[in-house]
């Protein structure tokens, strides 16, 4: 095992040549035709995929924007900013520095840097228009993932790891690296002269990745190494693939994807189904309809998976992952429909411009001023109600109070609100719905296809009551 480590070692320290870089990140980048963005704190593994995108930039001819994350957690993260904004500017790069302000969680802090850090960068993306963010995670941080994921009980899709390429709130998102070793990175920076900084959490004792860390060469003696952990996240990324196909086929024979933001299952297909089959589709479901990027937790997922087969007549219902679950044990489905009190906080879309909603919803606003666009709510739809045309709207009748509740509201500076999915206007085949502000119900990773073009005029089971009273 020690010669074996050796060995390996020795290839580790190898730099990450440009050629090597570009075949990395080739494949990943083939379909953006638009400026590309790299995320660099100002730590070794981002200064070295800044060295190797700004290499690859020039000889593409392509654009490339540096952005940093200032979380202001500790003392010195402005002087890192502009340290990283001095590299930019040698290599005649645009920079910008992305605060995180507001009040700071007392507990959870990590999380919610990372939440705040992804939510920045994406927003930045989409506001300077780059087509894809790269991303400096590489094989180590693969490995300490995995652990993570395994520490905390995680399935199958925990296992798969981080994913090369993935879309957040339509933006693409890349890492070309997650198969080179940190060691690697060291040694470009190294070899091409750059000073970095060093952050003082990597080390700090109250976070769990830092003890991950320490354990590591424990590990790797056993044979634990991040090579191959980086394998096994691979396999499993290709196992997750095949699965979600064969969840896109059940769904396509047996449920029922809707414009409106809601997903119906047949309640007697999904009982047949084996038992992770049955957990896939209803965490895919949550997901979708959620706008969560990431599974419900095993535990809650497996206490509402027993709580649906339980199979009492009536209708029931509950809440979970910003979602109501609801039961109709008569006409044999379940339907996942968004909690509109949890959904995300209202968006401004430019006149002419782009935009992404509650993490489910693309919003093309081709009128000539900005719009709002949140929640519909109760106090919308009173709104709509008091001010909608005359003529029947269509949708009105057969899309479920509640579904109605969590639609989004377009509301313009003159104040005037319009729910677009009950325009009476027919729904292009592209599956927007709406006239000059035009909406389509778009999550990130969704593996289903939507069933009903526009999700408007089908026999749309009617839902329970929404009083805010639901049990959770």
């Amino acid at each position: 095992m020690r010669a074996l480590t050796a060995t390996v070692s020795s290839v580790d320290h190898v730099t990450v040549d440009p050629a090597g870089f570009a075949a990395r990140l080739d494949p990943l980048a083939a379909a953006v035709d638009a400026p590309l963005a790299v995320a660099v704190s100002g730590g070794p593994d981002s200064l070295a995929l800044l060295h190797l995108a700004d290499l690859w930039a020039s000889r593409h001819g392509r654009d490339l924007l540096v952005y940093t994350v200032d979380h202001g957690l500790r003392a010195g993260t402005a002087d890192e900013a502009a340290a990283v904004a001095r590299h930019a500017a040698r290599r005649q790069r645009r920079h910008r520095t992305l605060a995180w302000t507001g009040a700071k969680p007392d507990s959870g802090l990590q999380a919610a840097a990372r939440k705040a850090r992804y939510r920045l960068l994406v927003d930045a993306c989409r506001r300077d228009g780059a087509g894809a963010l790269l991303l400096a995670h590489h094989l180590d941080d693969q490995a300490e993932t995995l652990l993570h994921r395994i520490d905390r009980e995680t399935g199958p899709d925990g296992l798969a790891g981080m994913a090369p390429s993935r879309t957040v709130d339509g933006v693409l998102l890349l890492r070309p690296l997650l198969d080179v070793p940190k060691a690697r990175l060291l040694a470009t920076c190294r070899a091409a002269g750059i000073v970095w900084a060093e952050d003082p959490s990597n080390s700090d004792p109250r976070f769990a990745r830092a003890g991950l860390r320490e354990l590591a060469p424990a590990l790797a003696e056993a044979g634990v190494t991040p090579a191959r952990l980086g394998r096994l996240a691979a396999a499993m990324a290709a196992a997750r693939a095949g699965f979600d196909r064969f969840a896109a086929e059940w769904m396509a024979a047996h449920g029922e994807v809707r414009a409106t933001g809601a997903v119906s299952l047949d309640l007697a297909a999904l009982a047949a189904a084996p038992a992770m089959l049955r957990d896939r589709l209803v965490d895919r479901a949550l997901r979708a309809v959620g706008g969560l990027g990431y599974p419900v937790r095993g535990d809650r997922l497996g206490r509402l998976t027993d709580w649906i087969a339980v199979g009492t007549p009536g209708p029931r219902a509950r809440t979970l992952a910003g979602c109501r679950i609801e039961i109709d044990g008569g006409a044999g489905l379940l339907t996942v429909l968004r909690d509109w009190r949890q959904a995300g906080r209202p968006v401004t879309v430019a006149a002419g411009g782009t935009a992404r909603w509650d993490g489910r919803f693309e919003i093309e606003n081709a009128t000539a001023r900005p719009v709002r666009v949140g929640v519909c709510g109760a106090e919308g739809w009173r709104r709509w109600r008091r001010t909608r045309p005359a003529r029947p709207a269509a949708g009105d009748a057969t899309i479920p109070h509640a579904v109605r509740l969590a639609l989004p509201a377009v509301v313009d500076l003159d104040g005037g609100i319009a729910l677009p999915h009950l325009v009476a206007s027919a729904p292009a085949p592209s599956e927007w719905v709406g006239d000059a502000v035009r909406v389509r119900f778009r999550p990130s990773g969704l593996v289903f296809v939507l069933g009903r073009r526009g999700g408007i005029g089908g026999d749309f089971r009617p839902s329970l009551p929404c009083n805010g009273r639901q049990a959770t």
